[in-house]
């Protein structure tokens, strides 16, 4: 399995130079010019050891690092300085750093540096896998509810995380279609000898979504400057999460298939085939059955990812997981301990959630953000649910298509602002599948969005990395 490696370095003649000599050495690489863009592809890009210069613009390598650490990430960081700053880089492996290596760089050196903060991070991820398993600890217990239907659903993914079956996760946006294709990896033997990566068929534009699924050679196309590994590489002895599949182009559909068949990838502008072993879990909150009787998905694909469909229950039809649920997300963003009243509870449960467990986790941060050393949840803290409860006129009109006005009227701009967020929850915030929910162009749907305070008006990383 070839591993990734984030450089992040603002000089752009010394971040060709040793990406150059890192592939030579096997390795892929993927490159960011300061710390905020390399906070954002640890995300992305999920790389296996971070090199990063102590000193840049925008955001420096200590800083990079703190950030990183507050994110709770355990990637591997060797850091890079000048020979006259040593101090600094003994500074940073205090602060959490693995290793650090001198400018100018020695070849050798480099190599054995990442060869130990791979061997490092490999011990890391096999001990704690033994360690869950000795404990009966397991990924799939984080699909949190005492609801039969969750009950039945931690049974089916515990008993496929042992098998390399093809599955097919199928729920509205916000269920923990995602929680679950990682417990199918983690929770099984693949965890100890490949990686879990995801890829959003539906954020990705589709002009570069081939080259995301099975990366591309240097010049094979306008802006390919230089080698990339596709995500079915990143994958190989692993599992891929391929969310949205709905979304995918016809067109590449058939590789996809082809993929999955032979378990062969071809990048583009290569004339060879590459073997890998990859599980492949896909989700889609679309039906999938009307897509190919619509001639927009191919029937023989959709046979071949559907081998064992799960269905995740929304959030609706399993109040009883509420409570349970509201105590588990408190206790996992720094509240432990509160428990909600009885009227929190019935509001909570009287919501119709159209963004499922996604939409509680949300409101109850900020419920928190909003009352800082929260001890008790009371129904004034979620009282802006109090206008979307089932027999509210405008969650009529949303989900049985009937409008009921009040008495006393209603503002259009509120049944607009409304609509735009159910649409912006309902698409998992994803901005070009939100302007399709409603039938607005992107640019048009962003705008609105930002007159009612839901996205920043200049820019977000968080959401940037949606697109």
């Amino acid at each position: 399995m070839t591993a990734t490696i984030l450089m992040i370095e603002d000089d752009k003649n010394f971040r060709q130079v040793v990406s150059y000599a890192l592939k030579q050495a096997g390795y892929s690489v993927v490159t960011a010019q300061d710390g905020r863009e390399g906070l954002a592809m640890l995300t992305t890009e999920k790389p296996d050891v971070v090199l990063c210069d102590v000193k840049m613009p925008v955001m420096d390598g200590m800083a990079f690092l703190a950030e990183k650490q507050a994110l709770r990430n355990d990637t591997p960081v060797i850091m890079v300085t000048a020979f006259g700053s040593i101090e600094g880089a003994v500074e940073a492996m205090k602060a959490g750093a693995f290793d650090f290596v001198t400018k100018p760089i020695n070849q050798d050196v480099l190599r054995m540096a990442v060869s130990r903060a791979l061997e490092r991070q490999a011990l890391r991820v096999e001990n704690r896998a033994l360690r869950e398993r000795v404990r009966g600890e397991r990924s799939v217990d984080r699909l949190v509810g005492i609801s039969s239907s969750i009950r039945d659903l931690r049974e089916t993914i515990a008993r496929l995380a042992e098998s390399s079956a093809t599955v097919l996760l199928r729920g509205e946006s916000g269920v923990g279609k995602e929680l679950a294709a990682r417990a199918l990896h983690e929770d099984g033997p693949r965890s100890l000898s490949g990686r879990f990566v995801v890829l959003n068929c539906a954020a990705v534009p589709s002009e570069l979504l081939e080259s995301e699924l099975f990366g591309h050679r240097k010049g094979s196309f306008t802006g390919a400057h230089d080698d990339r590994v596709g995500k079915f590489e990143a994958a190989d002895n692993g599992t891929i999460f391929l969310d949205e599949i709905g979304d995918m182009p016809l067109q590449l559909q058939a590789k996809l298939l082809r993929t999955l068949q032979e378990g062969e990838i071809e990048r583009i502008g290569e004339n060879k085939m590459r073997r890998v072993n990859v599980r492949v879990v896909a989700a889609t909150n679309q039906p999938l059955e009307e897509l190919v009787e619509e001639g927009r998905f191919r029937r023989d694909l959709f046979y071949r990812i559907s081998v064992v469909p799960v269905i995740l229950p929304p959030l609706r039809e399993r109040p009883e997981d509420i409570e349970v649920l509201v105590r588990t997300i408190l206790a996992r963003h720094g509240a432990p301990g509160v428990e909600a009243s009885a009227d929190a509870l019935d509001r909570l449960r009287a919501h119709r959630w159209p963004g499922n467990v996604r939409e509680l986790e949300n409101l109850l941060l900020r419920a928190c953000a909003l009352r800082p050393g929260l001890k008790r949840l009371e129904a004034s803290d979620i009282g802006s649910l109090a206008a979307t409860r089932s027999d509210d006129p405008i969650s009529i009109l949303l989900s049985d298509g009937v409008l009921e006005l009040p008495e006393d009227g209603i503002k259009f701009e509120e049944i607009e602002r409304r609509i735009l967020l159910a649409a912006w929850e309902q698409s998992g915030h994803n901005q070009t599948r939100g302007a399709k929910l409603v039938g607005l162009p992107r640019q048009a749907f962003i705008y609105r969005l930002q007159k009612f305070g839901a996205l920043p008006s200049h820019g977000d990383s968080k959401v940037e990395e949606k697109l």
